[in-house]
């Protein structure tokens, strides 16, 4: 009688086994994604404070979950679209302020982000291409900061990798509904960092001209329609923003006018691309390693940037070269050649704005290179696997191992303090693997073949991942997060890490902020609870840190960067004397090195008329009490 129940326990296993091998791959993605992106996750703490306070008052105020303001009292909002505020406001009102309520999404857009890139390969290129190109997302050592990180840069990259599989998706299904689901999500994009987000949105366009379902003439409907959805939601936000009187909403980051205008098309718009300051962009004083003066074809492999993504791009370019050449060859089946020119055109756009924008750029803004570059590298590992009987291709493969340890070698002589082993050992692995491969003869059994390329792919990756490992091992908070053990010769990565670790004030505040001193904390969680403000101080980062210590809300003079003609004087003044303002922190790092005129006068006007206290070498005045004549 139990036969039967036996039978259908066996049978009910032996189904859940061949459902665990048909996903065995995602498996994989999910679990390794997950350990990277969560593991130890709280070691970053509130990970950039700038957007974490942002994020807190979007938890508690509707106003300032709209305009993403920077501050409680609405006085002025972050110098980005507040999409990704949105997301980690909800998450803070649902389980509280804490490290993990802030960082957590974006560890779960990450995970996101892996899987997508998994299912959108799938659609065109076989399993084991889709599943490299996912665990190539993973092991670019750049993502394993921005998807433990709060920056916008987590929620562009979702975005992105979800624009695209709805992308692909319409030419595989031919359904037009998919290709204007992926121009609205390429909307919303806009709202992560406004014209940066819309990089993709050529490689979309020409791909869909190319090789999208109908004559010409529909194709081109179709593509005017789907910018047509692409402005909707960019179009409704700014239109809210410019509509609402400037005395009713915060003053618009970044800005000098007040507009959202000035900061898409100035700051955040044309003046990251020319480094004119005149369209917008920030060049603090004395500050080089934040303006792009190294543009050239060779800065991805230069130092500030190179330890962030450099490893794979010689493979991404080789892939890109193999599925043009596929393309010329016409060898592809319609889906398989929207999508690779897709990618390409994708990859190589975004190459070539990262190499030669003059404006505001930092290491961590090569992320955007991620998601195309693991697709076109997993298409190069995938061409030399399937033709691995083939010397032509046993040799390309065999350069590529050898350009990127000739690569890495060069990127840890930057490192020299860090696992002096690593270099040797990748040296031995790729020349060993290079020799067999370049002289296949002398190894006639294919098992011997596929072993030499593991190995030459495990010399390429192996770097990569430890940097990971470092990153995910160290403590990093501020607006600036950089991946990897700290370089030995003088860069932005050595002097970056170095100021979290050494405490240099002298240009500590603009990037980390300085440290909230504890006897001015507890004054300003004394003060009356009504008021709009419980202190001011300059520099955006440094209001934030004493705003998540004390949980009331602090203006930050000046903005970001305290170079916001933010308040005026004479709007400072009138704070101050209808008490919507109690104290003023004194922070001399910022002020020092990059505040506007502006930002100057008002501390001076606050420096001639109240008087201070001094704790840890930071002064505190009292704004509500007034200096004799």
């Amino acid at each position: 009688m139990t036969s039967p129940i036996i039978r259908s326990s066996a049978g009910q296993l032996t189904a859940t086994t061949a459902s665990l091998a048909r996903y065995w791959p995602e498996l994989v993605l999910f679990c390794l994604a997950g350990s990277v992106y969560f593991w130890n996750l709280p070691i970053n703490g509130w990970g950039n404070p700038y957007y974490a306070a942002a994020a807190h008052v979007g938890a508690t105020d509707m106003q300032g979950l709209l305009f993403g303001s920077a501050d409680a009292g609405n006085g002025l909002s972050v110098d980005k679209p507040p999409a990704h505020l949105w997301i980690i406001a909800l998450s803070i009102k649902l389980f509280g302020l804490s490290s993990l309520s802030v960082l957590a999404p974006q560890a779960l857009m990450g995970v996101a982000t892996v899987f997508l890139v998994y299912r959108t390969s799938l659609c065109w290129s076989s399993r084991r291409q889709a599943l490299l190109g996912g665990i190539f997302v993973v092991l670019t050592p750049v993502t394993s900061m921005i998807f433990r990180f709060n920056n916008p840069d987590a929620l562009l990259l979702f975005l992105w990798s979800l624009t695209v599989f709805f992308a692909v998706k319409s030419l595989e299904k031919h359904q037009s509904r998919y290709l204007y689901a992926a121009s609205l999500i390429l909307g919303v994009a806009f709202m992560c960092k406004q014209f940066q987000s819309w990089i993709l949105a050529p490689a979309l366009a020409i791909a869909f001209l190319m090789y999208g379902d109908g004559r010409v003439r529909a194709r081109l409907f179709h593509l005017f329609a789907g910018a047509l959805v692409t402005l909707i939601p960019a179009s409704l936000w700014i239109a809210i923003v410019e509509l609402t009187p400037p005395s009713q909403r915060p003053w618009i980051g970044g800005t000098s006018t007040n507009s959202f205008l000035d900061l898409t098309f100035g700051y955040n718009g044309l003046g990251r691309l020319t480094g004119q300051s005149d369209l917008g962009a920030v060049n603090p004083k004395g500050f080089s390693g934040v303006v792009g003066y190294d543009a050239s074809l060779i800065r991805l492999f230069t130092i500030n940037y190179a330890p962030e993504v450099a490893w794979l791009l010689p493979v991404a370019f080789v892939g890109a070269a193999l599925l043009v050449i596929r393309l010329c060859r016409r060898s592809s089946s319609r889906l398989e050649s929207y999508a690779t020119t897709l990618l390409s055109i994708w990859f190589l756009t975004t190459f070539a704005v990262l190499s030669f924008m003059t404006g505001d750029i930092h290491p961590y803004y090569t992320s955007m290179l991620a998601l195309p570059m693991a697709s076109t590298a997993a298409a190069a590992f995938e061409g030399c696997w399937v033709n691995r009987n083939r010397p032509t291709y046993l040799r390309l493969a065999a350069v590529i191992t050898l350009f990127c340890a000739v690569l890495t070698s060069g990127i840890l002589t930057w490192f020299q303090d860090w696992q002096p082993w690593a270099s040797f050992g990748i040296k031995v692995g790729a020349l060993a693997s290079a020799f067999s491969l370049i002289f296949p003869y002398l190894i006639k059994r294919p098992k011997a073949v596929a072993t030499s390329l593991i190995l030459a792919g495990v010399s390429i990756l192996l770097l990569p991942a430890m940097f990971i490992i470092e990153s995910i091992s160290t403590s990093q908070q501020g607006s600036f997060p950089i991946s990897g053990p700290v370089p030995t010769v003088e860069s932005w990565h050595k002097r970056d890490a170095e100021q979290l670790s050494r405490g240099e004030k002298s240009k500590y505040a603009l990037s980390r902020g300085e440290p909230v001193v504890a006897e001015i904390a507890a004054y300003i969680e004394g003060t009356p609870s009504g008021t709009r403000w419980a202190a001011a101080t300059t520099g955006s980062e440094n209001a934030a840190l004493y705003q998540l210590a004390t949980k009331r809300p602090v203006m930050s003079i000046g903005g970001f960067s305290a170079l916001d003609p933010y308040p005026s004087l004479d709007s400072f003044k009138d704070y101050v004397r209808a008490g919507e303002v109690h104290y003023y922190i004194h922070q001399p790092g910022i002020l020092s090195w990059s505040a506007g005129s502006n930002t100057l006068a008002v501390v001076s006007w606050i420096e001639d008329h109240y008087p201070y206290q001094e704790f840890s070498g930071v002064r505190l005045y009292d704004l509500s009490r007034e200096l004799p004549n």
